[in-house]
């Protein structure tokens, strides 16, 4: 059994962990760079476009806390933000592609009990992919797709505090894994952008943030285009 008392990950991946956070925090800043400074400005103020947007945010929110989770020695923790960041990316999807008027409107009332309890019957993660992916466009559903058959079952078990993490923080957290998810978190963050670049309704915006993935391939699981 591993010490609790020592480190989660292996000792070795303190300095590609670092340096892989580092770069990710370059990635962001450079996306950032691609909005005005003042904020996302929608091309339409609708609730619609306004809950997308906030979804996107949360998103973007989840991952930076991922990352700050991995350089804390918390990579169970990071692990389960990742699967919260990933559903984050979903919801933002399926208000831009799928959502009707009377769900879009029971997501954008104030806090109330009755409004909770309203929200409970909107559709969940499996539902809501399954719509996403058939109403939204290739270039997003390749990659919610792909996060669902690969990673979303087994990062399920450290927001629920099953086999994984119970096992990691016995064994320790493998170093390539903490890695790829960092990559994969940044994939995420990137999708989010992409779609809040689409909610500005600039095309030369839109094209900036799709393509800056192409000078930061060593940080996310994407390969350039061709």
């Amino acid at each position: 059994m591993a010490d609790p008392t020592s480190s989660a990950l292996e000792s070795s991946a303190d300095d590609k962990l670092l340096a892989l956070v580092d770069r990710s925090e370059q990635f962001e800043e450079a996306l950032l760079m691609c909005f005005p400074s003042v904020g996302t400005l929608l091309s339409i103020d609708s609730d619609q476009c306004r809950l997308a947007a906030s979804a996107c945010h949360l998103c973007i929110e989840h991952a930076s806390v991922a990352r700050a989770a991995f350089t804390m020695d918390a990579p169970n923790s990071a692990s389960a933000v990742l699967r919260l960041q990933y559903e984050a990316l979903l919801r933002a999807a399926w208000l831009v592609y799928v959502a009707n008027p009377a769900q879009i409107s029971k997501l954008g009332q104030d806090l109330t009990q009755k409004a909770e309890l309203a929200a409970k019957s909107l559709p969940g993660a499996s539902e809501m992919l399954a719509k996403v992916l058939e109403a939204a466009p290739q270039g997003l559903t390749a990659h919610l797709a792909e996060f669902n058959q690969y990673s979303r079952h087994a990062l399920n078990s450290y927001v629920h505090s099953g086999i994984h993490p119970l096992r990691r923080v016995r064994e320790g957290f493998p170093e390539e894994m903490a890695l790829q998810l960092i990559r994969i978190s940044n994939g995420l963050m990137h999708m989010a952008y992409r779609m809040l670049a689409t909610l500005t309704g600039s095309q030369r915006r839109m094209n900036k943030v799709t393509l800056l993935y192409e000078q930061f391939t060593d940080c996310c699981p994407m390969k350039p285009a061709a």
